[in-house]
């Protein structure tokens, strides 16, 4: 369980409400199912990362324009009030950044949010 949903669900909890659980058949679908690769240059690549990080490694490079990345689910990196205190202008002004996990050609890994929109090819 993440911790929003620990929060969410403790919170409930408190104010006696009741959150039904999902059923043992029921699965969470990431909307959209998959991802295509947008605002990359030709002759770049998409890193894929082993964490939710720009710092972290790079797993594979998806080219351009690829299509058919599974969508595993989206978080936004947003940083605490000390990590917020330190950090540039610049960097403020930038904001959160968003991180989708994605499996591309049976690899599974982090890739910025930005350059993803729905893949309207997908599941033909």
């Amino acid at each position: 369980m993440t911790r929003a949903a620990w929060l969410v669900a403790a919170l409930a909890t408190c104010a006696g409400v009741v959150i039904p659980s999902p059923s043992p058949g029921q699965q969470y679908a990431p909307s959209p199912p998959y991802w295509a690769v947008t605002g990359v240059r030709s002759n770049d690549v998409l890193h894929l990362r082993d964490m939710p990080a720009a710092e972290s490694k790079s797993l594979a490079g998806i080219p351009a324009g690829a299509h058919g990345l599974k969508n595993l689910g989206c978080r936004s990196n947003v940083p605490s009030l000390e990590e917020w205190m330190r950090m540039s202008k610049a960097e403020r002004d930038r904001g959160p950044t968003q991180w989708c996990r994605v499996e591309y050609q049976g690899k599974q890994g982090w890739v910025a949010g930005r350059y993803l929109r729905k893949d309207e090819q997908a599941g033909r």
